[in-house]
């Protein structure tokens, strides 16, 4: 069964790396390479050319077959080997429309149902405007943004124009709300804005869709702002910050599917710096903005992926799946309990399962979403594994302290509860993995991402095999204990991982502890929502196992 589950593993890493992304998702990615070979061409540059019309290729080859896309491909094939530069504009301004069909082709159709959904964003913004505290206002902004979170994917895909008036409407709501003194003028027409965006939408007016901006151009537009702000130019400090916040949405994607963290702390803080920002307060929103420049350029710096990348996100993710499960395959082999079968089958499901759930999110829907789905499969799944994992740590505590004969319901119980760990592990890391592999692909040769893969998949199998040999050679109440602890620790960090990640979704609010650091290797997150349940998670085990070497001393022992 492990060698099925190994093979699974590169089948499904391997088959996830396929193209399988909608037109509609690349077409800004198009426009970009373009635009850039056209720059090269006015230039005369011919490295620079070569280099845009090879991620060009690279970029159309990512599409899903389509008519349209065999036309760009017909057009662009001529230009690999065309040396002139006249020529090879005039070509490009043909992939330009053919690229403009294939995005009006892919156009979502009209969907009476989201239109009504995207309506119903009215009822807030007038209660907005009716809220006389500030209470009601901040909890009537948190449900807007979770409304808009739900909603904005059916404005992304149809007109990038309207979606960043919309963010731009959002970003002046968020400013007028985080001042100190609420102005009512300046929220009533940050509300306003927001409103027309919206009806622009549904009435289909036409408008002019932002020039996708890259990691290096937000970068650069923070910079200058931490250089006024040096400067103590606060009025240009503002100006370069709302410059940002416009441009913000044409570039958010990029940051998004690769760190959704760094995604909400932008959506959040910028904001409220802009708000508050002056004289007094300009050298802690320094400080800020450096730590967000800091992360900005940690993201621009990885634009290649090696072996040794693809090997450790394998490791990352997939160790700790493993040594759950070999730990518990220790435990039953040398406890002579059945249940191994129940085990390996979960895992091998949980595979198959997070390999399917990883392509349905690819294929039908946008990457920003994706890096959504990521997180919020992370969240549900992770607080069910956690359920599983009390049942299991309590039957495993229950194997030692109580009579088999008294525990034959709590066996029986826990041998579902074995599959559904299992299963739980492998889908909550299996899913994530799996697109975290297609975002690299692009980036990485086959070759290295192959090897990685594998790498990292005879590293896991050793560790694997070393926990069990190991395991059935230990006394049963040291592999009890050791297998016990390990559930607790592992149920703990996903408790804290999984509400952390429905709170970057938006889905769990967020009340930040200021003076207590994360540790996010143990998933510990200093916010209200993850501590509570973390502390009633510890609770719970105390009383589990004090219950149970209670019940271990009134029970008779098993002749």
């Amino acid at each position: 069964m492990r060698y099925l589950l190994n093979f699974l593993i590169v089948l499904l890493c391997l088959s996830s790396t396929m193209p399988l992304v909608h037109a509609d998702t690349k077409t800004d990615d198009l426009y970009v390479s373009i635009g850039q070979a056209l720059a090269a061409v006015n230039a005369k540059d011919r490295s620079a050319l070569d280099t845009s019309i090879a991620t060009l290729a690279k970029q159309v080859e990512q599409l899903a077959p389509s008519a349209e896309k065999t036309t760009i491909e017909q057009q662009l094939a001529p230009l690999r080997r065309e040396r002139s530069f006249t020529a090879t504009g005039q070509a490009l301004t043909k992939v330009s429309t053919a690229v403009r069909t294939l995005e009006e082709t892919g156009q979502p159709k009209a969907d009476p149902a989201a239109e009504q959904r995207l309506r119903d964003l009215f009822n807030w913004t007038e209660r907005l405007r009716e809220a006389t505290t500030e209470a009601e206002r901040n909890q009537l902004q948190s449900e807007l943004l979770a409304a808009w979170t739900d909603r904005e994917v059916v404005v992304r895909e149809k007109s990038i124009g309207h979606y960043g008036q919309v963010e731009m409407g959002l970003s002046a709501i968020r400013i007028a709300l985080a001042r100190g003194t609420v102005e009512q003028t300046e929220l009533n027409a940050a509300l306003e804005q927001f409103d027309t965006s919206i009806r622009s939408f549904l009435k289909g007016d036409p408008v002019k869709a932002t020039k996708k901006t890259g990691l290096t151009e937000l970068t650069a537009l923070l910079e200058q702002a931490d250089q006024e702000l040096g400067a103590q130019d606060i009025p240009a400090a503002k100006q370069m910050l709302t410059t940002f916040i416009e441009r913000w949405p044409s570039g958010e994607g990029e940051v998004r599917t690769r760190s959704s963290a760094l995604y909400a702390t932008i959506e959040t803080d910028i904001p409220v710096i802009v708000s508050r920002l002056s004289e007094e307060t300009s050298v802690p929103a320094q400080k800020q903005l450096r730590q967000i420049i800091a992360s900005l350029q940690v993201l621009e710096q990885k634009t290649t992926y090696s072996f040794v990348d693809a090997m450790f996100v394998m490791l990352r993710e997939g160790l700790e799946a493993l040594l759950i499960i070999s730990a518990l395959v220790a435990f039953t082999r040398k406890a002579k309990l059945n249940g191994e079968r129940l085990i390996w089958s979960g895992a091998v499901f949980g595979l198959l399962a997070s390999g399917a759930l990883a392509i349905i999110i690819q294929h039908f829907f946008s990457t920003a979403l994706a890096g959504i789905g990521r997180e919020q499969i992370e969240g549900w799944t992770g607080l069910v594994a956690v359920l599983m994992m009390l049942i299991v740590g309590s039957w495993l505590h229950s194997k030692t302290v109580v009579t088999s004969r008294q525990s034959q319901l709590a066996t029986s119980l826990a041998g579902r509860s074995l599959f559904a760990v299992s299963f739980l592990t492998i889908f909550r890391e299996g899913a994530e993995t799996l697109l975290f592999y297609v975002g690299m692909a692009p980036a990485m040769t086959a070759v290295s991402l192959a090897s990685g893969i594998l790498l990292a998949i005879g590293l896991i199998a050793l560790v694997s095999v070393a926990v069990i040999y190991l395991g059935v050679r230990l006394p049963i109440n040291r592999l009890f204990l050791v297998a016990t602890c390990l559930i607790y620790i592992m149920a703990f960090k996903i408790l804290g991982a999984s509400v952390h990640a429905l709170q970057l979704t938006g889905i769990v609010p967020m009340h930040v502890v200021t003076f207590l650091p994360s540790v996010p290797w143990i998933g510990f997150y200093p916010t209200y929502e993850t501590m509570i349940p973390q502390i009633g998670l510890c609770l719970i085990i105390g009383l589990t196992v004090f219950w149970k070497r209670q019940a271990s001393t009134r029970l008779p022992k098993a002749v």
